[in-house]
């Protein structure tokens, strides 16, 4: 999968559409943001079966089950090749306390209760390229 030529400038734009975006299940939550990211740097988007499927946690757990690979680190290792988190570059996919997000540097930006949240680079348990 290849970025867009003006992958960047998409990525900022989808990231300052969000930045204030409370997490909502089956909205904005850590798999779409992820799914987001991806599409608005690739124009790929893997978050279609997901969307409007669920709307809780235990819905969220359930899609990943039937239309994804059962987790969301197996789902994101279906679409996304892994790196070490110390070589993740800006715009790629980190997981962090369970959760998926995205890389602006020395840190990344997740799905929070009342907008994005900055997760330093030491916290992220892995990673994936996009």
């Amino acid at each position: 999968m290849n970025r867009l030529p003006d992958w960047e400038t998409r990525l900022a734009g989808y990231l300052e559409s969000v930045l204030h975006a409370p997490h909502v299940y089956g909205q904005h939550d850590c798999a779409l943001h992820g799914a987001n990211a991806v599409l608005a740097q690739t124009g790929v988007d893997h978050g279609t079966p997901f969307r409007g499927r669920y709307s809780t946690a235990t819905g969220s757990a359930r899609a990943l089950r039937k239309y994804g690979a059962g987790t969301l680190e197996a789902t994101f290792d279906r679409h996304l090749d892994e790196v070490p988190p110390a070589l993740a570059r800006r715009g790629d996919l980190v997981l962090a306390q369970g959760s998926v997000g995205v890389c602006i540097g020395g840190e990344a930006m997740f799905a929070g209760e009342q907008g994005l949240i900055r997760i330093a680079r030491a916290e992220w348990a892995r990673a994936w390229r996009v």
